[in-house]
């Protein structure tokens, strides 16, 4: 079989006539967006998870701003900061993964472990109503 075009020429033009779609980084959380529910636990003593209410949520759409701030970009830690609760996102019945807040003044920040570190990211105005204002319906 011949052909008029070279194969580099056909190549180049099976390339150009598929769609291009950038790559869009994921944040390091990003498994989170599979999560199907989650628990947020509130402290009742801040860095204290011995005594804690408990609020389900079965309506991720309500935490839409909280896992897009998880998401975002990593932020300094500051050692100073105490965890005033933490949310498990669950997927199909299993903990899909752990997340740790603090909204004090200056410690707005979600924090997580992977890979054995330590990250954290920084906690929008949005995320910090919506942890403020859910939390009276925790038990």
């Amino acid at each position: 079989m011949y052909s008029c075009k070279s194969r580099e020429e056909k190549k180049s033009e099976d390339l150009a006539s598929k769609q291009y779609t950038p790559m869009v980084p994921k944040g390091m959380m990003d498994q989170i967006n599979n999560a199907d529910s989650a628990v947020v636990i509130y402290y009742k003593k801040p860095a204290n998870p011995r005594f804690y209410r408990v609020l389900k949520v079965l309506d991720l759409q309500l935490l839409k701003p909280i896992i897009e701030d998880v998401n975002s970009a990593q932020v300094a830690s500051n050692s100073n900061c105490q965890s005033l609760g933490k949310l498990y996102f669950y997927g199909k019945g299993d903990v899909v993964d752990v997340v740790y807040f603090s909204n004090a003044d200056s410690c707005k920040s979600f924090s997580f472990i992977k890979n054995g570190e330590k990250y954290f990211t920084r906690m929008g105005e949005r995320s910090q109503q919506l942890i403020d204002s859910i939390n009276v319906y925790a038990k």
